[in-house]
């Protein structure tokens, strides 16, 4: 249940938690194409061509665009989006091919499905909601097929500078701040750097698991809406706003003053949206297939 703060921040940012979700995923899919889907629809095509439907599960669906766009891609593919939340489901979406469906799951809990049920199972956006992210791509190996695809794609939290300059004291007191507040949680925010490692090292994937390293830049032009803005790859600031705002309630249920916090976050932001200062988060996308 979200608290009061994330539903007043997000009511405030200008962004509901739909849009906010939906931005995102414009943003990085114009970030991660096209190699993103010529791997999985190569993929699924080839099995296709054996006469076999496919299966596929994308975790951490948040409104399912990602699954609608795939189901009305391939006929042949039985799609499953699932999420923690429900509530930010499309779940009134139906595809072409009537192949798509969604469900409330909780991925930290036992899985539902048999193994090897899926062919590809696609990852995104959990970093901040799983506690051990690597128990967590154990039990998805167990539900993918033998020869499946396992994608995975996250954002890093902290900012890079792209002139190599030192990072302003707001946003390392930040990062401190989120390492702090996540990290009592047992999450871990640099585990997408990890990523390729951890597959490459748990026996059951290949161990030359392919990696995106790519750049999100924090600013970009206040003139148009979100989605537009994001189509040119860079974070409208309205959408940078609201994924500080989602960190927000955390850090002040960990014990950090909100009064404080939100001083900081609004520092944070004015550097980040300074049209002269070259800061981006790193995408990373890690495409591996199960061997065993």
């Amino acid at each position: 249940m979200p608290s009061f703060f994330s539903r007043r921040f997000s009511a405030s940012s200008g962004l509901s938690e739909r849009d906010r979700l939906n931005a995102l995923h414009v943003l990085h899919q114009t970030i991660l194409e096209p190699y993103h889907s010529e791997v999985i629809n190569t993929h699924l095509y080839n099995i296709h061509l054996t006469q076999r439907r496919t299966a596929v599960l994308d975790v951490g669906t948040g409104t399912g665009e990602w699954a609608i766009q795939l189901a009305n891609t391939h006929q042949y593919s039985d799609v499953l989006g699932v999420d923690i939340d429900w509530r930010l489901m499309n779940r009134d979406a139906k595809s072409k091919f009537g192949n798509i469906d969604f469900a409330a799951v909780d991925v930290e809990e036992p899985l539902p499905w048999p193994r090897g049920k899926f062919d590809v199972i696609h990852v995104k956006g959990l970093l901040l909601e799983i506690s051990n992210y690597v128990r967590l791509i154990e039990k998805l190996a167990m539900v993918l097929r033998p020869g499946g695809l396992m994608v995975i794609t996250e954002v890093e939290t902290s900012y890079v500078s792209s002139t190599d300059q030192e990072i302003p004291r707001s946003l390392k007191q930040w990062d401190a701040c989120v390492n702090a507040a996540f990290g009592s949680k047992g999450i871990d925010v640099d585990f997408p750097s990890k990523i390729m490692y951890s597959i490459a090292n748990s026996g059951v994937f290949a161990s030359n698991p392919y990696c995106q390293q790519l750049a999100v830049p924090s600013y970009s032009y206040t003139r148009g809406d979100p989605l537009t803005v994001a189509r040119s790859g860079q974070t409208h600031p309205n959408l940078l706003s609201a994924n500080f705002k989602k960190i927000l309630s955390t850090l002040i249920e960990y014990g950090y003053n909100q009064h404080e916090l939100e001083g900081l976050m609004q520092s944070c932001l004015a550097e980040l949206s300074n049209p002269h200062a070259g800061y981006y988060q790193r995408l990373i996308a890690v495409y591996a297939t199960k061997v065993c």
